[in-house]
């Protein structure tokens, strides 16, 4: 259950405490290549390192757990969001504990390595990397690619047109609404050619949506539609990307908002 939601369903008093048990606090420490570490991680405290990137390249990430826990390996940008191809929960070797990534950075920046547990308690592991500088790889930066840089849309009703083509690394659009009202915001998607998904996130939550449409409406790939109560004041960001590899597809996001 998403705090928001339950931040409706429980009075006010309640609000701060379980924002407090709900949202896990994440400890960053720096990432190093060719160095294999001790940590631990947990549901309330998951543990991220910070990578720097001096260029395009591959970053190797191998991770064991040392008492027998299962673990999750995600490899992030700047803002949180999930890279392509860039989550492990494989249970290598049928170990539950045992992920590993070979991640494909597009270009000089700061990247997250977040490592935490499947269910709820504190897990050890062991992390280690190893770095690839490799220029060829690098692509251009997607000006709506990431929530930082998310296009920001009024919520009143509106159509707006764009395309996402992933061979030249625009795997995905970003867009953000803040209601100046409490009231109901639908957002929908149109396509008539390819498969698409629509995504909802809370603010600095970008790691897992919100709520998610992948329902493919009147048979037609492209159509997603999400329905949310919004409150005023509290950005909701949406994200649209293909459900598999595909180039150039053309879609129309379409808002309708009803205040309460």
């Amino acid at each position: 259950m998403k705090q928001r939601h339950l931040a409706r369903a429980f009075p006010a008093a309640f609000s701060c405490l379980l924002l407090l048990v709900l949202t896990p606090r994440v400890s960053a420490q720096q990432l190093q290549a060719g160095r294999v570490i001790d940590a631990t991680t947990s549901d309330e405290d998951v543990t991220a390192f910070t990578f720097q990137a001096e260029s395009a390249g591959v970053l190797t990430v191998v991770v064991r757990s040392t008492d027998e826990k299962d673990l999750v390996l995600t490899v992030t940008d700047a803002d949180g969001q999930p890279l392509p191809d860039a989550r492990s929960d494989q249970d290598l070797g049928g170990d539950s504990g045992a992920e590993q990534l070979a991640v494909t950075l597009p270009r000089a920046g700061r990247y997250r390595v977040r490592v935490e547990p499947y269910s709820m308690g504190v897990a050890a592991f062991r992390i280690g990397a190893s770095w690839l500088p490799f220029a060829d790889l690098e692509l251009p930066a997607d000006p709506d690619g990431s929530p930082s840089t998310a296009i920001p849309l009024p919520p009143e009703q509106q159509t707006h047109k764009d395309a996402i083509d992933e061979g030249m690394g625009d795997y995905w659009d970003w867009f953000v609404i803040v209601p100046d009202r409490a009231g109901t915001l639908t957002v929908v998607t149109r396509a008539e050619q390819g498969d698409l998904v629509l995504e909802a996130f809370e603010e600095d939550s970008y790691a897992d949506a919100w709520e998610r449409s992948d329902q493919d409406l009147q048979g037609v790939m492209g159509n997603e539609a999400l329905t949310l109560a919004v409150v005023p004041g509290e950005p909701v960001y949406f994200k649209v990307s293909a459900f598999s590899s595909s180039d150039g597809i053309n879609y129309r996001l379409q808002l309708s908002f009803i205040p309460d």
